[in-house]
């Protein structure tokens, strides 16, 4: 009986640390808010793209914490700055207004990639 109770104590701890490490996760999300003909042209690689006027419905659609980090960027800066500030609105406290595509990808040491639905 002993050995049961710890084995399920095993399986909790563990299915508790997994878990956590997700729903506490400090992997930045990058988005791009962009339309989706300019996202046709490329996209930031690992970016997620919703549109800057969409962006405090659709976040809620992904599984993130208030705090986790969020990088946005457009192609110049002004409709990521946008987007930044309807974020904080909603109470998210980690929003990074990355500048335009260019500047992004050099400040998150990624590559442009065509983009893929």
């Amino acid at each position: 009986m002993h050995i049961q109770n710890f084995n399920l104590v095993r399986i909790y701890a563990l299915a508790t640390l997994l878990l956590s490490s997700i729903v506490f996760s400090d992997e930045p999300l990058v988005i791009d808010v962009r339309s989706f003909e300019e996202v046709k042209t490329g996209i930031i690689q690992d970016a997620i793209h919703i549109e800057w006027t969409q962006i405090d419905k659709e976040i809620n659609n992904i599984d993130i914490t208030k705090d986790q980090p969020i990088y946005l960027y457009c192609r110049s800066g002004n409709r990521s700055g946008k987007a930044a500030v309807m974020l904080e609105k909603i109470g998210f406290t980690n929003v990074i207004n990355a500048g335009g595509i260019d500047e992004a990808a050099k400040k998150l040491k990624k590559k442009i990639v065509k983009y893929s639905e």
